[in-house]
Order: C-alpha cells, then sequence, then structure tokens
C-alpha cells in the first residue's frame, strides 16, 4: 500500500472519529444532571451513546498516527508531544472509562444499582479512578499543545489549531450536564479538528502535494 493511500485512509477515519463520537455525545443519556447516574446508565441511550463514543475513539487511533506522519517534519518537538499525549489520553479514556461505562457499568446499575456511586465516578474504585482522572488530564494537555504546534505552522489553517486549543479549555471548563449539550461541548471543537486535518490530508494527497514513501533501505550483509 502507498503513502498516499495510507494517508487517505487516516484522513477519512479522522472524519469518522468526528461523526461517530459527536454523534455518541448527544445521544448519551443525562438524567437530572448526572450523566453517570444510575438513571442515565440505564436509560434508552445507553449504551449506544457511549459505543458510539468509542468507536469514535478507536477510529482516532487510526487517523492521528496518519495525520502526524503527513504534518510531523513542520511540527516539530511540539507536535510530536501534542500528537503524542493526545493519542495516548483517547486510548486511556477509550480503554477504560468508555468500555467500563458502555459495558460493565450499565449491567451493574441493573443488578446492584446501589453499588454505583453519587459522585459521577462510574464504579467506587479509586484506581479506576486514577486512571480516568490522569486519561482526562493527558487528553486535554495533548489536544492543547497539538493546537499550539498546528498554529505555529503553515501546512494547514491555523484556525485548526486555534479550534484544538479553544477545545482543550472547553474540555477543562465545568458546565452543568445538560443532554446533548454536553456532548456538543465534548466532542465538538475537538472533532472539528481532527475532522479539518482529515479533510486537508485528503486534499494533499488529491493535489499531488504528498510524496511516496522512500525505498526501503537494503538491509545490512
Amino acid at each position: 500500500m502507498t503513502r498516499q493511500r495510507l494517508l487517505v485512509l487516516g484522513g477519512y477515519a479522522l472524519i469518522a472519529s468526528f461523526l461517530l463520537s459527536l454523534a455518541g455525545g448527544m445521544l448519551h443519556p443525562v438524567v437530572d444532571g448526572r450523566s453517570h447516574s444510575v438513571a442515565a446508565l440505564t436509560a434508552p441511550g445507553t449504551p449506544w451513546g457511549q459505543l458510539l463514543i468509542y468507536a469514535g475513539a478507536l477510529a482516532l487511533m487510526f487517523g492521528l498516527p496518519a495525520a502526524y506522519s503527513w504534518l510531523g517534519p513542520r511540527v516539530g518537538v511540539l507536535g510530536f508531544a501534542g500528537f503524542s499525549l493526545y493519542f495516548l489520553g483517547n486510548a486511556l479514556s477509550a480503554q477504560a472509562h468508555l468500555v467500563v461505562e458502555a459495558m460493565v457499568a450499565p449491567e451493574i446499575a441493573r443488578r446492584a444499582p446501589e453499588l454505583i456511586p453519587d459522585d459521577g465516578s462510574i464504579v467506587a474504585s479509586p484506581l479506576f479512578g486514577i486512571v480516568q482522572l490522569a486519561g482526562g488530564l493527558v487528553l486535554m494537555a495533548g489536544l492543547l499543545v497539538m493546537g499550539i504546534a498546528l498554529v505555529r505552522q503553515s501546512v494547514v489553517p491555523r484556525w485548526i489549531g486555534a479550534t484544538a486549543i479553544v477545545g482543550a479549555l472547553l474540555l477543562a471548563t465545568p458546565l452543568p450536564e445538560v443532554a446533548v449539550l454536553t456532548g456538543v461541548q465534548v466532542e465538538l471543537l475537538r472533532g472539528i479538528t481532527v475532522a479539518a486535518l482529515g479533510v486537508y490530508m485528503i486534499r494533499a494527497v488529491r493535489a499531488g502535494r504528498v510524496d511516496a514513501a522512500p525505498a526501503p533501505v537494503p538491509a545490512a550483509v
């Protein structure tokens, strides 16, 4: 497979990530201002909203490495740090928070609702809480640093980096949880960032502005 084909597929993965995550975030139940309560975990939108967000997170894992392979030489060390942290934060969120919320917590809420804590932590596990907190902080930091790196380059429009920065700050802003709107707060701007990267990456390939990968170096005899 050529490098151009890989970049195009990565671009479509980033666009799919945005669409899936935004749809899931808007479908994610919020009941009485709480998104991780027993009522929310047993509402009709569960687990479909969480599974859509999970699918979007998986698509992001396919697309981000492609985007970095395209932009890497132009975003420097800051870009490497931002893309890496955002990838790691997304992975922690997907494999810990989303898997438990979509596939484990709803069953607990139905069979033993008293085990669901009232503080929004999904399950009463200190270690799980630490992983959730670490994943969220790393994701926000990665999005912020990636945005700064994108503002400083000239390959894609700088508004994409600005969108990432505002999206990171919005994630860090404590707002009341409201159905649909909370999903928009979490998913919209960070999704626009990666989807825009995907669109411009695909355009660059189709316009012939991306070179094929160099021939592999022969192994030493």
